[in-house]
């Protein structure tokens, strides 16, 4: 290769390397030409090249949120029992199945578990709909029913004497009967999050918030990547202490209005006791938006954008190889042309 065509070769390389870091941080493939403007770099008798070789594998674009680790946001639990808080549980508290919520009149207020409310009080023998399967699903749960569908069940002899096994369990007066001033209806297990009423209230309304037992992560979602992060992926959660977890993104939403509006992503975190003394902190979350597959791939300052359009890839030898260029990532990029192989050298701009 001549003197001359070596030095513009080398202040194309120079463009085209600044050109496709741009790009790579954009996740887009394409590269700005270089021009006949690109400064030349200063001759030198001695010139030490720089090499790689051509890899054949996969790539895969990351997308980087930058998100809290927490329990999620809290909402207001309804309770209906009429009279005096004489107890309320502390922040942080599980709200467990069978556990009290909080304690009217000095009487236990216990939580049950369903989708269903109970809208109605339950006093009659025969009784059957979804309010009296979400109860005895719950007695089943707790022991007190024995185990069948509770689609089928009804206010029958068992399903009364298991209510009254409860409320002896409880301290409760033994009536067979419930309403729902009895109970608190939650659709999970869930955490106390804030106690808003106060000793001596009266009980009937939201006394407290309450979130998910589980640690989530709640993420930021770049505008870039917002419609390349989608519930399902699989994500890489980076711990305040440094450690690596494996997560789920659970659902992706716009959170705000207007000019203040953010796509943000929840994550789950499938080891919850790799997490059980973390309850807050910032955390990095790597969602893989994209992957290629047996592909070659070539490290991206080895690309060289030729003036005339286009880019190549340049062998030991001094010649070009023209090439198309795919996926660009963590500074690698996917590549193909004729005479390009695995285990190829090609010279680097470093």
């Amino acid at each position: 290769m001549s003197r001359d065509r070596r030095r513009r070769t080398f202040a194309i390389a120079a463009a085209a390397v600044g050109a496709t870091l741009l790009l790579a941080a954009g996740g887009v493939a394409a590269v700005t030409n270089a021009t006949e403007q690109s400064p030349e770099p200063a001759p030198s008798s001695q010139v030490e090249r720089a090499t790689a070789e051509i890899e054949r594998g996969d790539l895969s674009l990351t997308a980087t949120l930058d998100g809290s680790i927490g329990f999620g946001a809290a909402e207001p639990v309804s309770v209906k029992a009429k009279g005096t808080i004489t107890w309320l549980p502390a922040p942080g508290t599980d709200l467990a199945r069978g556990a009290t919520a909080l304690r009217v009149d000095d009487r236990a207020i216990p939580v049950l578990i369903g989708t269903t409310a109970l809208y109605r009080p339950l006093t009659s023998w025969g009784m059957t709909g979804a309010d009296v399967s979400m109860v005895a699903a719950n007695l089943m749960e707790l022991g007190y029913l024995r185990r069948a569908d509770p689609a089928d069940a009804r206010t029958n002899s068992a399903f009364r004497a298991a209510v009254r096994s409860w409320q002896k369990a409880l301290g409760l007066e033994r009536t067979g009967d419930l309403a729902p001033t009895d109970v608190v209806v939650l659709t999970a297990e869930s955490r106390i999050a804030k106690v808003t009423a106060r000793l001596g209230d009266t009980a009937t309304g939201t006394p407290f918030t309450a979130s998910t037992t589980a640690r989530i992560v709640q993420a930021a979602v770049p505008a870039g990547d917002a419609g390349l992060v989608g519930a399902g992926a699989a994500a890489e959660i980076e711990l305040p202490d440094g450690r690596m977890l494996e997560g789920t993104i659970r659902d992706v939403g716009t959170a705000g209005d207007g000019a203040q509006s953010q796509v943000r992503a929840t994550v789950e975190i499938a080891d919850q006791k790799a997490v059980a003394e973390v309850d807050a902190g910032a955390v990095v979350v790597r969602v893989v938006t994209k992957t290629v597959t047996d592909v070659l791939i070539a490290p991206v300052p080895a690309l060289i954008a030729l003036a005339e359009g286009g880019y190549a890839l340049q062998d030991e030898s001094g010649r070009l190889h023209a090439v198309t260029i795919g996926l660009i990532a963590d500074g690698r990029v996917e590549v193909a042309g004729d005479g390009i192989t695995a285990g190829m050298t090609v010279v680097t701009a470093r």
